[in-house]
């Protein structure tokens, strides 16, 4: 019995198998945002593809155990990976649910098939994307491929070499284009998914059709086969791609900008492109089917023209194996699994340190930690700072300053050392020197830095950052399509350091290159695109625009790594922690999860201990399973229940807690709800002056000493004040009655209304306290009548606000009124939108004129009133009724 082709199956399963693998790119936003419509249509018409390629469905014995594994695994894993599980589930049990007909049992094995093919796609996903994060450049001989196939194709070209890699010099005579010799253009990521999923196409149908003696020889003829052929594609696909940029360049008007990168980056262009693969393993390759088979596209699942004692080996002994020799290759799967990937996930705590954190200042005058952001200073400089983000963490470890150059001695009493952005000096070898020795005996150093080396700050950072074996690069990072956004949020495996931040916007960072150095990406992103620096600018920021020297793809913009008995963390946007955005959601949690890792020292060898052992349990597993030839789906499901079980595990036991607050440090928070109110606050700082949006008043509370944190649901009702700016979605009414308790236990609370605000459901807030809020007929305007020292600010236009203790008046009605209720105080404000960013001068940079600072003071004044309990009223019997119309 030998293996020989089936035409027309063969056709199907690898046009199958490459949409499953073109499919990544349109689940995953790893080039462009995902298209789940396209992803559901391209999976789907792989699985039916694959129909009928492996013909032998899982046994009977098989299904429920198979299945069964499968679904915590499915609940615990995200899309798109999920759907792999979610496969081989469904074809186990389909395949031995009672149905006469052939094409259930066909579409059972097609799900089965495809299940496992997009498992092995995901973890080949998961390791390119961590590979070409290390490094987008492919190695030099490689490079002269690429220039030598263009050459072929009649352009002129040549590698050239540089600081920040290689790249294919293509001339035209418009300019000489710099087109980026990487791996993303040499082996796209569903070119290797095709390679990967191909091999485990050719061991299911060789498992399916072949006796167990009969495999090796075929599979290793057909694997060098496949391997021959993508190799050979490899170097077309890249001349394909470099031959539509240089026609698209030659089509591009003169004056016109080159926009030419997209096709680079285009799913459906990496899905065409597979085309030639399929083409060449449909012809050259087939895929294995027993001799005498049916081979004209049958899916019939009998295997036919064969002796019966071949038969016999080809089928299923899973029901006469020994039941003990099964249950040791179960367990052993399952302890492998969860070894492997808990050495893998888990992060030693070490011992925790006093958290005595000092912040260098003597290399930076760029953001420095202070003075403080206060009601009395004004203007840029007091913005762009880190006073707010150093004030805070004092609140939690004990944050000093250096004015002077490191040495031993500085770093004596030290725990944390940050390095933030040193525009000023660099670092002598001296200071390199001592800051090693340092981290050697158990410290944690911090590296902040910022997109391009502006100011020289990479330049200066990476004095030190080469003594760990990594480096900053001269780059800035943009989204695909959205350019100035890049939203990142920790999945449930994420590194300590961010697993308690929730999803976080970064502004423009730069990425690290750890070379081949230890450590772990903390915070590895994908769907990015690169420029480097423009030395022409005065911050060497680039303009935004594509062109062909961009690296892009998975970058690394965290970076961990472990030395002597300490560690470092390298972090590559410093913008985060200005004071002017350092509280919007994310940002803080990131910055005491940063110091919190870094607080622990000590290394411990368990990680690598687990990995040791999780190979060799694989391997005894893989010996004992040898007689269960057609349980492998059992096994590979109990494996991959473990491997969840010990990611999770792993990951639990690695997760530090938030650090505890100093008994000595009192703390404000001030939360902006994100429940009812869908008033837009600035993301990055970014104050666009509209007449919609609290920004401004939302910064000027950082100035009091307290801190802002948007909140949604119970979140809010931890802090010591709850503000609510525009209420205008339903209150739920669980989320009024917690309100309400809150109040009640000691809570305050400040609401924001007025009639721009149509359609409010500020009183759907305020019925449990008795207090209302109503557009009167004829506008409110004018100064107001204050009382306990609030300033007599102008106002356009104003809500009635009835009940509690007036604050303010026009023109004799009450326009802001505070309440007792329980132990608590409600506030609320009919004027509203004259703290919106249009009516609080617009950019928060500029100083103050003396009507714009009465605003300020009101805010000041008013948050101070309700938040320390100074009077804001002068005592009064008279209150004006809630149940006035």
């Amino acid at each position: 019995m030998t293996a020989i082709m089936a035409p027309t199956r063969a056709a199907r399963a690898w046009a199958g198998l490459a949409l499953l693998s073109g499919s990544w790119l349109l689940g995953l936003s790893y080039y462009q945002p995902a298209s789940w419509p396209g992803w559901l249509a391209v999976t789907g018409a792989g699985t039916l593809l694959l129909s009928g390629a492996v013909r032998r469905r899982p046994g009977g014995l098989e299904a429920a155990p198979t299945a069964l594994p499968l679904i915590p695994v499915i609940w615990l894993t995200p899309w798109p990976y999920r759907l792999a599980f979610i496969l081989i589930a469904l074809g186990a049990a389909a395949g031995h649910a009672p149905i006469p007909r052939r094409w259930p049992r066909a579409m059972a094995s097609g799900m089965t098939t495809a299940g496992v093919i997009l498992l092995a796609q995901a973890l080949g996903m998961t390791a390119y994307a961590h590979v070409t994060a290390r490094a987008h450049e492919l190695p030099a001989p490689l490079g002269h491929l690429l220039a030598f196939t263009a050459r072929l194709l009649g352009i002129d070209a040549g590698l050239a070499s540089n600081d920040h890699g290689r790249d294919v010099a293509l001339s035209s005579m418009r300019q000489t284009n710099m087109l980026g010799a990487t791996w993303e253009l040499f082996l796209d990521p569903p070119t290797m998914c095709f390679l990967i999923g191909g091999a485990v196409l050719l061991v299911l149908a060789a498992w399916s059709e072949l006796p167990a003696g009969g495999r090796i020889k075929p599979l290793a003829r057909m694997g060098g086969g496949l391997a021959l052929c993508v190799l050979c594609w490899l170097p077309v696909r890249s001349g394909l791609l470099m031959a539509v940029y240089m026609h698209r360049l030659l089509k591009t008007d003169y004056d016109a900008p080159l926009d030419l990168m997209t096709p680079f980056w285009d799913p459906w262009v990496h899905l065409l492109l597979l085309s030639g693969p399929v083409l060449l393993a449909w012809r050259f390759i087939g895929i294995p089917v027993a001799r005498g088979a049916v081979t004209g596209g049958s899916d019939s699942p009998s295997v036919t023209g064969v002796n019966p004692a071949a038969a016999a080996r080809v089928g299923p002994r899973f029901a006469v194996v020994a039941p003990g020799r099964f249950i040791l290759a179960v367990s052993l799967f399952g302890l492998a699994g969860a070894a492997l990937t808990a050495g893998w996930f888990h992060e030693p705590h070490g011992e925790r340190k006093p958290g005595r954190v000092l912040i260098d200042e003597y290399h930076s005058d760029w953001e420095p930690s202070e003075p403080p952001f206060d009601t009395e200073r004004y203007g840029r400089n007091c913005a762009y700072d880190y006073s707010c983000i150093a004030d805070y963490c004092s609140r939690f470890y004990e944050v000093g300053r250096l004015h002077a150059a490191i040495d031993d001695a500085a770093l004596k009493d030290c725990d944390v050392l940050m390095l933030k952005t040193p525009d000023a000096l660099a670092y002598a070898a001296a200071e390199v020197d001592a800051i090693r020795r340092f981290v050697a005996r158990g410290g944690g150093l911090l590296l902040i830095g910022e997109h391009t080396d502006v100011f020289r700050t990479g330049t200066h950072l990476n004095g030190v950052a080469r003594a760990f074996g990594f480096r900053y690069r001269p780059d800035c990072l943009f989204g695909m399509e959205s350019v100035f956004k890049q939203r990142y949020q920790p999945g449930r495996l994420a590194h300590p350091i961010v697993r308690h931040v929730p999803p976080m916007d970064f502004a423009t960072s730069c990425s690290i290159d750890p070379g081949w150095s230890p450590g772990r990406a903390a915070i590895l992103s994908t769907g990015l695109k690169n420029r480097l620096a423009d030395y022409h600018a005065a911050n060497f920021y680039p303009q935004a625009r594509d062109d062909a020297q961009m690296r892009y793809g998975a970058f690394i913009q965290l970076w961990t790594t472990p030395y002597g008995l300490g560690r470092v963390a390298a972090f590559t946007d410093s913008t985060q922690f200005s004071s002017f955005c350092a509280f919007d959601p994310g940002k803080s949690e990131l910055m005491l999860g940063m110091i919190e890792w870094l607080n622990h020292a000590g290394r411990t060898r368990a990680s690598g201990m687990m990995t040791m052992a999780g190979w060799l349990l694989l391997a005894a597993a893989t010996w004992a399973a040898r007689p269960v030839r057609d349980a492998w789906l059992v096994l590979l499901a109990v494996g991959a229940l473990g491997a969840c079980a010990g990611a999770v595990g792993a990951r639990h036991v690695s997760t530090l807690p938030p650090p505890p607050r100093l008994a000595d440090r009192p703390m404000t928070r001030v939360m902006i709800d994100r429940t009812v109110c869908a008033s837009r606050l600035p993301v990055n700082g970014f104050i666009a002056g509209n007449a919609d949006e609290f920004g401004i008043f939302e910064r000027w509370v950082l100035r009091l000493g307290y801190f802002t944190a948007r909140r949604t649901g119970p979140e809010l009702f931890t802090g010591d004040l709850a503000v609510f700016l525009h209420p205008d979605r339903t209150v739920p009414r669980a989320f009024r009655d917690g309100l309400a308790e809150y109040v009640k236990n000691g809570g305050k609370v400040l609401i924001l209304d007025s009639p721009s605000n149509r359609g409010g459901t500020a009183n759907s807030l305020l019925h449990p306290f008795g207090l209302r809020v109503k557009a009167p007929a004829e506008v409110l305007k004018g100064r107001l009548e204050t009382v306990g020292g609030l300033p007599a600010i102008p106002v356009e236009e104003s809500c009635e606000v009835f009940g509690g203790e007036p604050l303010a008046r026009l023109d004799g009605k009450a326009v802001a009124v505070t309440k007792t209720y329980g132990m608590g105080t409600v506030t609320v404000i009919g004027f509203g939108g004259r703290f919106t960013d249009a009516n609080m001068g617009v950019d928060p940079d500029a100083v103050p004129d003396p009507g714009m600072r009465e605003v300020f003071d009101f805010e000041f004044r008013l948050l101070r009133s309700i938040v320390e309990g100074r009077p804001a009223t002068r005592p009064s019997s008279a209150t004006t009724p809630a149940s006035a119309p």
